[in-house]
């Protein structure tokens, strides 16, 4: 069980690190140099499974996707909630889920390394909270 100041600190660490990844797919010209550096770690690694070549329909997708993930972290950020950080935990559950069948399905297994991240930062957002009680102002003796 972690305090809700903890909790939030973490919920706030995981739209930091959504934010930072995620710069890379707002954009179709950034998402194609990103794309383009994956597909060659992929095969300087070896790795098994494919990486596709982009497609203006992978293009659009990866940038609305980019777009509301921008904004989700960015509403994180801004209106820290436990209420928000299990909303993004059921979010991880399913991007979590999705990379798994995509790899399943054939993509790359460089997709298990952002995998990774979805099920840490999901389950530390599944984590029970204590609620902090307020102190009551101390009451001064005359």
């Amino acid at each position: 069980m972690v305090s809700q100041s903890r909790y939030l600190t973490l919920m706030r660490a995981s739209a930091w690190y959504d934010l930072g990844v995620i710069l890379l797919f707002v954009t179709p010209w950034s998402f194609r140099w990103v794309h383009g550096l994956l597909g060659q770690l992929h095969v300087q690694l070896g790795l098994s499974g494919v990486w596709l070549p982009l497609d203006i329909q992978h293009v659009l997708f990866a940038t609305l996707l980019g777009s509301v993930v921008l904004v989700w972290s960015l509403a994180r950020l801004l209106a820290s909630s436990v209420l928000l950080g299990r909303l993004d935990g059921v979010s991880r559950v399913l991007f979590s889920c999705w990379q798994l069948y995509a790899v399943y399905q054939g993509a790359s297994t460089l997709l298990l390394g952002f995998t990774v991240f979805e099920v840490v930062f999901g389950i530390v957002q599944f984590l029970p909270v204590r609620t902090e009680r307020t102190q009551p102002a101390s009451v001064a003796l005359a």
